[in-house]
This record gives C-alpha cells, sequence and structure tokens, in this order.
C-alpha cells in the first residue's frame, strides 16, 4: 500500500514539470530559432553531432544521456546555425581528428580528407588544400596552437564548401 501512495505522489508531483517543459519547448523555442524542443534534441547538441539524420532516436538518447540536454539547448540558443547537418559533423571531424585530417590535406588524399570532403559537402577540396597550405606557411600557423589552427582550418573549410 505505501509503495502505490509514494508512486502516486511521484507521479502526480511530475505532471507540472511536463506541462511546463511542453509548453516552454512549443512557445519559447519556437519563437528564439523556430525549433521545438523535439527538434533541438534531435539536432543539436552531442546527439545532433554524432548522429543528426541519420538516427534521430539515438541522437535525442545521446544528448538525454550525456547530458540531460544542456549542450543542445546552448548550441541552438548560442550559435543556432550549428544545429544544421554538415558543419557540426565537419566541426566535430576537424576537431576530434585534426593531426589525421591535416596529414591527409597536405597529402592530398586519404580516408579523413574523404570523410570532410563528403560531410561538408565539397564538389572539390582542392581550394580548402591551396588556402590551408598558404595558412600553414605562415607564422601564425607556426604560432598557434592545434585548435587555433582547426578553427581555421574549419573556417576555411566553411567558406570553401556547402556547410
Amino acid at each position: 500500500m505505501f509503495k502505490k501512495i509514494a508512486f502516486a505522489s511521484v507521479v502526480a508531483a511530475m505532471i507540472p514539470f511536463g506541462t511546463a517543459n511542453a509548453d516552454l519547448g512549443s512557445n519559447f523555442k519556437s519563437a528564439d530559432t523556430g525549433r521545438t524542443i523535439e527538434q533541438i534534441y534531435k539536432q543539436c547538441g552531442i546527439g545532433g553531432a554524432l548522429f543528426g539524420n541519420s538516427s534521430p532516436i539515438l541522437a535525442i538518447i545521446s544528448n538525454v544521456t550525456w547530458d540531460l540536454g544542456t549542450t543542445a539547448a546552448t548550441s541552438d540558443s548560442m550559435s543556432p546555425n550549428t544545429c544544421q547537418g554538415g558543419n557540426v559533423k565537419a566541426a566535430v571531424l576537424i576537431k576530434e581528428a585534426f593531426p589525421s585530417v591535416e596529414k591527409d590535406l597536405a597529402s592530398g588524399q586519404g580516408a579523413h580528407l574523404s570523410a570532410l570532403q563528403t560531410v561538408a559537402s565539397c564538389d572539390s577540396v582542392a581550394n580548402v588544400r591551396t588556402q590551408y597550405g598558404q595558412y600553414a606557411q605562415t607564422s601564425a600557423y607556426r604560432t598557434a596552437t592545434q585548435d587555433q589552427n582547426a578553427e581555421t582550418l574549419y573556417n576555411i573549410v566553411k567558406q570553401s564548401c556547402a556547410i
């Protein structure tokens, strides 16, 4: 009997929170970015970057599991353009595999360069190779951190490709 009362109390206590979140997702977020809570959890954050369009259910599960969706909500409000497909995947690829991407760029071939071309929707990576090659010969490249060089590469990819 005690278990039934405790369970009923928990369920009753959660009803206002469920209603408040549903209202927040349908009204507040639509006014800001045009996305509902469901779209934010599918397209933004860790889940959107890893799974995005390939598996929206896994994107939602990933966002909820890792940080209760805070990176999804943050990326939606702070940088909404990162919630749209290829640019997130390209950024993750460049950040996580930068040395390999850089090596493939230098040689003009390789699995990481091919993956970058695919996720960034590049018809050709020749312009990216040229621009990054020019940058790599500057003192800015030599004095920058790996993360700064990765960011520069991402900006070149963003300007040169369809992401």
